[in-house]
């Protein structure tokens, strides 16, 4: 905790900028704390280290680049030239990142931790979306490992904690001329959210499922990309298959009532798992319906966690 006075006198600026200093790491999405004359950061704040996060990895060697800001991961690794060595972006604060659906996703300063990464998948038959699903379970697993409980996974591409949602996945392909087809996976997870925020939906962060605060966000980087990067290893064969049992053990769905919405058409029932293609089954009055990832939402009916 400082004056802003001795912070001045600390840094060798004047009084003024030390207020516009703090006023701007506010805007940044910093929570401030306050005891009479006194200022400091409610939270302690690590900033992201590519040197930390590789000598922390053990997983298959990664193209690192660790970003101060950046309208989204996944669209910075869209701009890139693809590479035989597989290449993965994080960043401080992501301004323009999107969810399922197009739905902004913001995250502020110490806030989440953003990460994508991207593979050349020219010998792949074809982008197979199911593992958008993969990678929930080993999310999953890589959290629980670090200490994480009360977490779920809610079709496609939702990660809960005590049904609120702490992040999600989003799976992007292009297909580049010369170089064959680029896989995207882009991780967003909340790691400290200030309040409040304008979130249009019930959310939880890695506080609320147990995750020591002091834990390093480099060392959590880490963990979630040793843990995707291994992901291409069961792809395109068996795919899918390889992770449903895990997925279907923390799916939220699975035995509550649930709608599904594809577009004018609404399908009511039971949610019953998903098979190996990772398709949603849902338990109606007359007979299980198989539901394609990618078109529809989805939402269950004893919960107010919105799509």
């Amino acid at each position: 905790m400082w004056s802003p006075n001795a912070l001045a006198q600390h840094l060798g600026v004047s009084g003024h900028q030390v207020v516009a200093g703090l006023e701007a790491l506010s805007a940044l999405g910093l929570a401030l704390r306050e005891e009479g004359t006194q200022v400091g950061l409610r939270d302690p704040l690590e900033l992201l280290d590519a040197e930390r996060i590789t000598a922390a990895r053990t997983g298959p060697p990664l193209r690192l680049q660790v970003l101060e800001q950046v309208d989204s991961t996944n669209a910075w690794l869209a701009r890139q030239q693809a590479s035989p060595v597989p290449m993965a972006c994080v960043a401080d604060i992501q301004w323009a990142g999107r969810g399922r659906r197009g739905r902004p996703w913001l995250m502020p300063l110490g806030a989440g931790l953003p990460l994508s990464i991207g593979w050349d998948i020219r010998h792949w038959p074809a982008l197979d979306p199911t593992i958008t699903l993969a990678a929930g379970a080993v999310v999953i697993q890589a959290l629980t490992g670090l200490g994480a409980r009360g977490l779920s996974l809610k079709w496609p591409n939702d990660i809960l904690v005590h049904g609120r949602k702490l992040g999600g996945i989003l799976v992007e392909g292009q297909v580049r001329a010369g170089t064959g087809a680029y896989l995207i996976l882009g991780l967003g997870l909340n790691r400290h959210l200030p309040g409040p925020l304008s979130i249009d939906q019930p959310h939880g962060d890695l506080r609320e499922a147990g995750i020591d605060p002091a834990l390093s966000c480099n060392m959590l980087a880490a963990a979630l990309l040793d843990a995707l990067a291994q992901l291409p290893d069961s792809y395109p064969d068996p795919g899918f298959a390889a992770y449903q049992s895990q997925w279907q053990a923390h799916d939220a769905c699975a035995g509550q009532p649930v709608v599904v919405h594809q577009g004018a058409h609404t399908l009511t029932g039971e949610g019953g798992g998903v098979d190996e293609q990772g398709r949603l089954r849902v338990l109606t009055t007359t007979g299980p319906v198989m539901v394609e990832a990618g078109e529809v939402t989805l939402r269950l009916l004893l919960s107010t966690t919105p799509d």
